[in-house]
């Protein structure tokens, strides 16, 4: 094994442990979230969810898209299934707007109700960590090396979304 070799292999192992610590990270921040979410839900006499727009379930089913998209830019280089990646993740955020511009229509603000205000928390920390997801599988894309690093974090925030998604449903 030359020098170079050696020195490739921590970089990516290095690169891998980094991510991991990351994701870790991110996580934890979504759990603790919604430990929150639950213990207000328990807590309050006056909990009231807020329907949320279809839309949010569209978004959903765009994000698992994209996650299907982005594995298979992994699988064959980037190329065209990136930039669909890219595409959709952009789709997403758009349709995350839209879906907060139909609840301002509906009344529905931040101070609206403790559903609300979670509603908004979650999908904005969420939409802002689809932006770094963006922004990373934009570089990846001139820097081949980290693409499979980068689809690791879009995949991740696919499933954090899903999550929240359940969550915010479901309970």
């Amino acid at each position: 094994m030359t020098t170079d070799t050696i020195s490739a292999t921590a970089r990516a192992q290095s690169n891998r442990t980094l991510l991991a610590a990351v994701l870790a990270t991110v996580v934890m921040l979504f759990t603790a979230f919604v430990a929150a979410y639950f213990e207000r839900r328990v807590t309050t006499g006056t909990w009231s969810p807020v329907t949320l727009p279809g839309l949010v379930g569209i978004n959903t089913l765009v994000m698992l898209a994209s996650s299907f998209t982005a594995e298979l830019a992994r699988r064959r280089g980037g190329g065209r299934w990136l930039k669909l990646t890219l595409a959709l993740g952009i789709v997403f955020l758009a349709g995350q707007g839209v879906a907060w511009l139909e609840l301002r229509k509906a009344g529905v603000f931040l101070p609206t109700n403790a559903y609300a205000a979670f509603f908004y928390l979650l999908s904005a920390i969420h939409g802002i960590h689809v932006v770094a997801g963006l922004i990373a599988l934009g570089v990846a894309a001139a820097r081949p090396r980290i693409l499979g690093l980068c689809i690791g974090f879009w995949h991740c925030m696919g499933l954090i979304w899903l999550y929240v998604f359940l969550v915010l449903k479901l309970f």
